[in-house]
């Protein structure tokens, strides 16, 4: 899990580039989120992207 959210990086067990949680995890930081991860290797593993809300005055 320590390089999950690094460009480039597969598990190779599918095809991709390795760009798409590197992306996700950007936009989140970007708004001052978080990304929280569950992970069991028996059944995978489960993302949560919890944003702040924000109110216009």
């Amino acid at each position: 899990q320590d390089r999950l959210f690094d460009s480039f990086v597969t598990s190779g067990k599918e095809s991709g580039t390795g760009l798409g949680l590197a992306i996700v995890k950007k936009i989140i930081d970007e708004h001052n989120g978080r990304i929280v991860i569950d992970s069991k290797p028996e059944s995978g593993a489960t993302f949560w992207v919890k944003l702040p809300i924000y109110t216009r005055n």
